[in-house]
């Protein structure tokens, strides 16, 4: 298998192309960008967008959320206070991002591909999620200016555009515990396409690119910025140990009896997330475990390990359930967390007011929610989709890279998800939408059969999709 190819010829010189629709292609992005910005002044303030705006504002760290996007907040307070900065490197990332993309759309393929690329850019949840002040957007963002770059440095770009995409996917690597299986495609694109041919050479260039992501996400997070440890792998582990007692398993906790392990489960636990019932009551099983580590010197990941050697079934079915929800797939309702409309009330001087444009979005992001393209399992599966046209197509390296990376990423809720937000999930949205346009435009090169075989998985999952929401309806 090859990653490498010439790039395809647009059916319109490069300089005919600029002058003709180069002005409204950018013309549209301002335009987008502003509605953004309108819709959303001066970001939605979520409890996490409370909190970490604190640590921005006096520069003390923890590790609940990864530091570095509180860091990069303080740096924005220089140009002003509240969200209104971070608001706008996102608004300007997003629509840079997809900008970029559209120009070299509309230099291989004319106007119809680049028009195509931004109308999906004004889709309801990925315009709205943008919309946010928090750490899944602004990783998004990163990734999608990041991915323009290299799809124009693969277009005939020059080769210095790398050096600001691979510091663009450092960043990204250090603002989710997860993005590192979102990244690591991404820099392998930004590997020159004849140095990966071999099996070995790829394998040599991916552990050498998950070795730089790890070890920059350690340096940001951890080196530079000195964050307090809250410990946030005891959420996980508990979750899990809810789950296997909820699913038949033995109980896990450390000196926790089996009665009231059992009673704590039936009152805390669903396959979607743990302690909504009574949080004060279901703290008890993860101060259990902080407990446990701080008095026996024994860490959190090792009580989780043992007990998935004990119970593996039990972990897998409760892994299972709660990935279903994470990706949305055969579930009788849909959560309403389509695009976040909400002002966290607070003593930091954050607030968010909604508008007429804020609400339309947000009716909009919500019917869009309850389709199946409004889904992660549906992105999923198009992602596949996307690989499996790769190999016919001109643009075949950046589909790949962005079939991989939308693939690895929703793969990883397989085994580190505690809660199943939409928002979780966007970077999975926007590979599949600019892929989509790539691959779309590119059409004429693929075989008849290879569409079939690439909408086959999208088609099933959504069928099956709509299925679960009639019964769902009918029960």
């Amino acid at each position: 298998m090859t990653l490498s190819g010439p790039p395809a010829e647009g059916p319109l010189s490069s300089g005919r192309a600029v002058r003709r629709d180069g002005p409204l292609l950018a013309l549209l992005c301002v335009l987008g960008a502003a509605l953004q910005l309108y819709g959303f002044h001066w970001g939605v303030i979520t409890p996490d967008s409370v909190v970490q705006y604190g640590q921005a504002l006096t520069g003390v760290y923890d590790d609940w959320h990864p530091p570095v996007t509180a860091w990069v907040w303080r740096q924005l307070l220089r140009l002003g206070q509240g969200g209104a900065p971070f608001l706008a490197m996102d608004v300007l990332l997003y629509w840079s991002g997809f900008g970029l993309v559209a120009r070299g759309l509309l230099l291989r393929n004319g106007r119809g591909a680049a028009l195509t690329l931004l109308a999906l850019a004004l889709l309801p949840i990925a315009f709205g999620q943008v919309g946010a002040i928090l750490k899944d957007p602004f990783m998004a963002c990163l990734l999608l200016a990041a991915t323009a770059l290299l799809i124009r440095r693969e277009w005939g770009g020059a080769s210095w555009l790398r050096l600001p995409a691979v510091l663009l996917i450092l960043l990204a690597g250090a603002t989710r515990f997860n993005a590192l299986f979102a990244a690591l495609p991404l820099l392998l694109l930004a590997v020159p396409g004849q140095w990966i041919r071999r099996p070995l050479h790829l394998v040599a260039a991916a552990t050498a690119a998950a070795a730089l992501l790890v070890g920059a996400n350690w340096t940001l997070n951890e080196v530079m910025l000195r964050p307090g440890h809250s410990h946030p792998i005891n959420s996980l582990v508990n979750f899990d140990l809810a789950g296997i007692v909820a699913h038949g398993g033995h109980n896990g906790w450390p000196g926790l009896p089996d009665a009231e392990a059992n009673r704590l489960v039936a009152r805390c636990y669903t396959p979607r997330l743990f302690g909504m019932a009574d949080e004060q009551l279901c703290a008890r099983t993860e101060e259990r475990i902080a407990t446990h580590v701080a008095t026996r010197g024994e860490s959190a990941i090792s009580v989780w390990l043992r007990a998935l050697w004990r119970s593996p079934g039990a972990w897998v079915r409760h892994r299972l359930d709660h990935l279903n929800w994470n990706w949305r797939f055969l579930v009788p309702v849909v959560p309403d967390d389509a695009v976040y409309i909400m002002s966290q009330p607070n003593e930091l001087g954050l607030h968010f007011a909604p508008n007429a444009v804020t609400h339309v979005v947000g009716w909009t992001a919500r019917a869009m929610a309850w389709t199946p393209l409004g889904r992660p399992a549906t992105w999923i599966a198009l992602a596949i989709g996307l690989l499996i046209v790769a190999q016919q197509l001109p643009s075949r390296r950046i589909l790949l890279a962005l079939g991989g990376s939308a693939l690895l990423y929703g793969l990883a809720y397989a085994v580190v998800s505690v809660a199943p937000d939409l928002r979780y999930n966007l970077w999975t949205l926007f590979t599949v939408m600019v892929g989509g346009a790539i691959a779309f435009a590119e059409r004429a090169h693929i075989a008849g059969d290879r569409w079939k075989m690439a909408l086959l998985p999208a088609i099933l999952v959504m069928k099956l999709e709509v299925i679960a929401l009639l019964v769902g309806a009918i029960g």
